[in-house]
């Protein structure tokens, strides 16, 4: 199944490091501690970026990792910046000097580099501050290679706590569940002159193969590291692809884990006790389906869904949701503030270092799908309006995802071989889309019908991204089949003549990319087939 993506930037390195040098000057003052603490752990997400960017485009050039003056200098900016976010954390986000960012004036850069959106600061609740107290276990002074993209910061974050004596960061190539390292001539020769040190590699995951670390950790014992430890994400096994020889290795490591349940998790709340009060008791948890109504028989994704935590305090209900550690939180934030002013979704109170704290809306689900029906049109044209948007894959990606996904469903091939994606592809306008239309996810409470969950479904850790208004359109038809499809798209895509093509278009894409998506969710086979179903019917017509 075809799910994911990576989500990139294409930017100028020095616009984009002038911006950080900027953001660190003016870091000071006038925030509550924690929004100060905020402020300085996304500029540490951006200007590891660009670090990243660079290193990347010096591989691209030359074929090989190095590790010359401008990944030092990079890597330096990244180590003092750590050390700010620990003093901060560590005291309880009391205003901390920004480190004096240096220029990169002295050095060649390219006219552009490829940023890497990080998964874990993205969507999966991964601090920086975990590194730093996990890191806390490493041996001082121990050689420290971060995987990029992630790494790139993670890195510099363990290097700072274990005073490391050196540190680089690599990228792993090759097939998804066998990489290799590709390392020049003077980088393997210092680290061969350190191989009787500690050795820490240092990324998120590791994931269903665990080959990025795996195969790093192959190079150093080729070179004579003996001493070869990992700072991961968690500290689980090793996914079903991963190769024999790794799994041993890696069941022997017992690395350091720090949780989020016990770093972040016991000040969450408080971050936000300016707003809602002291709570009396502690958060619930309602992530993975916690959010579901007693006999709610909504399917559920846990392994891809944003940690959510409902907070009851003196003063009412709240839900908190983590929605990023980088600059997009802030868009979701704003996107988050229009949706509830005009209307369609819970009031946003506040975003704290990743969570966003909305109004709990007591409710339930509204009895049969004529008020979701009768909402669409409003809604869907107020996203059209309000949300452009970078475009995300292309229409042509979308039907290979479709090819794909329903290759197993007769006529569907045919079906899209009528389609045009090339020819539809400049009419696209792409915007923030809702992206997540279920019937499930709609909620009738106090001030009548709203949204949940309805502010970055567009940026998710998948394929599609920001579309046309025409992917909402497809989802609305699919999932409420008594839809009067011609008059929905009369009243969200006025005057625009390739309306109907472009839903004829994305209508099997929808289908094929929620096959799919379902698919990865355990217990939602039933959810997955019932797309097939659907491309099926279509099918058929």
């Amino acid at each position: 199944m075809l799910v994911y993506g990576d989500h990139e930037r294409v930017v100028d390195p020095r616009t984009e490091w002038a911006s950080c040098i900027a953001r660190g000057q003016a870091l000071h003052g006038g925030k509550a501690a924690i929004e100060r603490h905020q402020r300085l752990v996304r500029l540490f997400v951006a200007m590891s970026g660009v670090v990243q960017g660079l290193a990347d485009a010096a591989f691209a050039t030359t074929g090989a990792d190095a590790h010359g003056p401008l990944a030092a200098a990079g890597l330096d900016a990244l180590r003092a910046m750590a050390r700010a976010i620990e003093r901060s954390w560590s005291s309880g986000h009391a205003d901390q000097p920004c480190p004096a960012l240096p220029t990169l004036d002295a050095y060649a850069l390219p006219d552009r580099v490829t940023i890497r959106r990080c998964e874990g600061y993205a969507y999966y609740a991964l601090y920086p501050e975990l590194y730093l107290a996990a890191a806390a276990a490493l041996p001082k002074g121990a050689v420290v290679i971060g995987l990029r993209s992630i790494g790139t910061g993670l890195a510099a974050l363990a290097a700072t706590v274990c005073n490391a004596a050196f540190v680089c960061t690599v990228r792993p190539v090759g097939d998804v569940f066998a990489r290799t390292l590709a390392i020049d001539p003077a980088l393997a020769a210092t680290l061969t002159a350190l191989r009787d040190r500690p050795f820490v590699l240092v990324d998120e995951g590791p994931g269903l193969s665990g080959s990025s670390l795996g195969g790093a950790a192959d190079w150093l014992a080729g070179i004579g590291v003996t001493d070869i430890r990992f700072l991961p994400s968690h500290d689980g096994p090793l996914g079903p692809q991963a190769s024999p020889a790794h799994r041993t290795r890696w069941d022997g490591a017992d690395p350091p884990v720090a949780r989020f349940e016990d770093v972040v998790l016991p000040r969450l709340s408080g971050w936000f006790a300016d707003v809602t009060g002291a709570p009396p008791a502690p958060l619930r948890d309602v992530s993975g389906g916690g959010w579901r109504a007693p006999g709610s028989d909504a399917p559920v994704d846990p392994n891809r869904e944003a940690r959510k935590y409902r907070l009851t305090t003196a003063r009412g209900d709240y839900l908190l949701k983590f929605v990023g550690l980088d600059d997009e939180a802030a868009a979701k934030f704003d996107r988050a503030r229009a949706l509830h002013a005009a209307g369609f979704a819970a009031e946003p109170l506040a975003l704290r270092h990743g969570f966003l704290l909305e109004r709990w809306i007591d409710g339930a689900a509204p009895a049969g799908d004529a008020a979701i029906i009768a909402a669409l049109p409003a809604y869907l044209a107020f996203r059209a309006a309000a949300f452009p948007a970078p475009p995300g894959a292309s229409l042509a990606a979308l039907v290979a995802v479709a090819r794909h996904n329903l290759a197993d469903v007769a006529g569907i091939g045919a079906l899209l071989d009528g389609v045009d994606p090339t020819a539809l592809q400049h009419h696209v306008r792409a915007v923030h889309g809702d992206a997540r239309l279920h019937r499930w996810e709609w909620i009738t409470g106090p001030d009548g019908l709203r949204k949940t969950d309805a502010i970055d479904h567009s940026q998710a850790h998948d394929l599609v991204g920001p579309q046309d208004i025409a992917w909402d359109l497809a989802g609305a038809i699919a999932e409420y089949p008594s839809l009067d499809r011609a008059t929905l798209i009369a009243a969200v895509m006025p005057d625009r003549p390739e309306a109907e093509a472009l839903v004829a278009c994305l209508l099997p894409c929808y289908l094929g990319f929620q096959r799919g998506w379902w698919r990865y969710a355990p217990d939602a086979a039933a959810q997955s087939d019932s797309y097939a179903a659907k491309a099926a019917a279509l099918v058929a017509g």
